[in-house]
């Protein structure tokens, strides 16, 4: 008999927790009754495919006669009570820094039947916050490997290097931005592109700060682009491209770096953090920074926060290597390979949350069973 199950959570909007369950619902509709609760609604501005559009929507508010298995994926995560006493809950929770919120702590201790991160690294800041190592497990992002891949030549004329994020702290912007504007010159033949996503996380005054930047350093080019793309779209970028930048101060994964990877960009990232489990080559030293959450988190009223701490640490990539790695990338670009081997695929990722929810579904009781 087939496992019901509830996915709760955007699937529509370009922000990478829809994205992810947007494949995750792809990957399982096959497998399971799968219904999707979803917390956004459909928009042409979105730019899904058509047949992904169709899909999706069709699988939104599907009855089904109980619950097995509820997966939720959202943020803040979600606390309210299942509607089914006998429903597994699964958290999919994805965090950036080297501490999590103790009400989380304690909340999936006590509420999540499971909870998945998409990286060993989250897992071990989940695991040193106190939580079970039986019930937090680890699954890749995945990519889709019929847009993502390698094109048959790039224009080699300029060298374009690519920033995917936006202004936050965590992403390292502002380290990249700094770096560029220190070791190359105008006219010379390479581009920065800076693709920003302010419907994603806010709007902010990136461009004016970039143009103030070639103005005052006269630094090769730099391109600002904020458009809403497909992720076909998205996939002309990379290809476009032949370096990716990603100095993140925080992350939880990184799923461009993986999807820039397999269109044949070289990835430069921080050493340290999740994208260790995916990239072997060109990795910026970092150490450890400490930083005032409130200062530099872009917290929201439902954010809890309460018994962190004030006070946490980031990973701090080195200017001065980021440089030197960048300079060297650029300048021996024709005798540098993408190791894509340890990238996983949507189907393979697809695979792995099957077992995990046929797992947590044949157990013989939820968390939650004292409480009931």
């Amino acid at each position: 008999m087939a496992i019901n199950v509830e996915l709760i959570g955007k699937v529509f909007d370009n922000h990478s927790l829809s994205i992810v369950n947007r494949n995750i619902a792809l990957q399982l509709k096959d497998k399971v009754n799968l219904s999707i609760s979803a917390l956004d609604t459909y928009s042409s501005d979105h730019k899904l495919s058509k047949i992904d559009a169709q899909t999706i929507s069709s699988l939104v508010n599907k009855p089904l006669d109980s619950v097995d298995v509820q997966i939720r994926h959202t943020y803040p995560p979600m606390w309210r009570w299942p509607v089914g006493n006998n429903t597994k809950i699964v958290f999919i929770q994805p965090w950036e820094y080297m501490a999590v919120p103790f009400e989380w702590q304690y909340k999936f201790e006590t509420f999540a039947d499971l909870l998945i991160t998409p990286s060993e690294w989250t897992r071990e800041v989940y695991l040193n916050s106190g939580i079970n190592p039986q019930r937090v497990v680890s699954i890749p992002n995945g990519y889709n490997p019929d847009i993502f891949n390698k094109p048959n030549t790039k224009d080699n004329t300029k060298i374009t290097v690519l920033y995917v994020g936006c202004h936050q702290f965590r992403k390292g912007l502002d380290i990249l931005l700094s770096v560029w504007s220190q070791i190359t010159k105008q006219g010379t033949p390479v581009q920065l592109i800076i693709k920003d996503t302010p419907q994603v996380y806010g709007a902010s005054n990136t461009q004016e700060d970039i143009v103030k930047l070639q103005y005052k350093t006269k630094c090769a080019d730099i391109i600002y682009d904020d458009s809403v793309r497909s992720e076909e779209e998205m996939a002309a970028l990379y290809k476009q491209a032949h370096v990716l930048v990603h100095p993140y101060r925080g992350e939880g994964f990184g799923m461009h770096v993986q999807e820039a990877m397999a269109c044949g960009c070289v990835p430069i990232v921080t050493f340290g953090g999740p994208t260790d489990e995916f990239v072997k080559d060109f990795k910026i030293a970092s150490s450890k920074r400490i930083v005032n959450m409130y200062e530099i988190f872009g917290l929201k009223a439902e954010d809890a926060m309460t018994q962190m701490g004030g006070h946490k640490w980031v990973l701090e990539p080195d200017a001065n290597d980021l440089a030197k790695q960048l300079h060297y990338v650029i300048n021996n670009l024709k005798t540098i390979s993408v190791d894509t081997s340890l990238l996983n695929t949507w189907t393979e990722v697809g695979n792995k949350y099957y077992e995990v929810v046929t797992k947590i579904s044949n157990a013989s009781s939820t968390v939650r069973s004292k409480h009931v």
